[in-house]
């Protein structure tokens, strides 16, 4: 246990030192003018001004969370950056996730929102399974999860194995009505959830059953109220 968390935390440091290095090997997965190499329900999907756009309003509205899927390729090990703004409600990028019907997604989630809940922010950052497992760790969680015995595709085990921060103080650093950087680096079982420069948690999956060692990327554009997300920016680097 002790050589995971300490692994664990030396790949936070690795990462840390690594936030404003040069980004040499990553790649565009947005020409900022079309939705090319994207598939999803257009009727929610646009783009503006060189900003990819999922939005809902009062006479567009969707009965589940529907998805924009990069359609081109799958990922395994990667290092994934954009920046996001969002408006009105709950969203995320999915990855190592699978297509499971039409526009909708199972998989692996680095959330994002807006302060929905009494006022503040939950769920940003968090390490999350859209579709499955669910919530495995919240934001300032290092967590290793392992296969459940009784509802192994629900409720896995999931161990608290560390801290990366206070989770209202990391709530701190995400802006309002501005740009956020989020970055996304799973390599092997671990996946790391940073924004703004700041770890908001780690997870190690263990889980035999249901871990996916790749699969596709998505934005989620959650059912519910009106909802707009705004993403940019958005490059990838695969992990050798």
């Amino acid at each position: 246990m002790k050589l995971v968390l300490s692994i664990a935390l030396c790949f936070t440091l690795l990462l840390s030192n690594q936030l404003h290095a040069q980004e040499d090997g990553f790649v565009s997965l947005f020409d900022g003018k079309t939705l090319t190499g994207w598939d999803g329900n257009e009727k929610y999907w646009r783009v503006e001004d060189g900003v990819l756009i999922g939005q809902t309003t009062p006479d567009v509205t969707t009965k589940k969370n529907t998805f924009l899927i990069y359609k081109d390729k799958e990922f395994s090990d990667f290092d994934l950056r954009f920046s996001y703004k969002v408006d009105g409600g709950n969203s995320g990028i999915q990855y190592r996730s699978e297509l499971i019907g039409d526009w909708f997604v199972k998989g692996m989630q680095a959330d994002f929102e807006d302060k929905i809940h009494k006022g503040k922010d939950s769920f940003s950052g968090m390490y999350f399974e859209e579709n499955g497992r669910m919530f495995m760790g919240q934001r300032g969680d290092a967590v290793i999860v392992r296969t459940g015995k009784e509802n192994p595709a629900k409720k896995p085990e999931v161990e608290l194995i560390g801290s990366v921060g206070d989770r209202e103080e990391l709530e701190k650093v995400i802006k309002r009505d501005d740009w956020n950087d989020y970055r996304i680096v799973a390599r092997g079982p671990m996946s790391m959830h940073i924004i703004n420069g700041r770890v908001m948690s780690i997870g190690i999956d263990e889980d035999k059953t249901n871990h996916r060692s790749a699969g596709i990327i998505a934005w989620q554009l959650h059912a519910g109220p009106p909802l707009k997300i705004q993403m940019k920016d958005i490059r990838i680097k695969e992990l050798k």
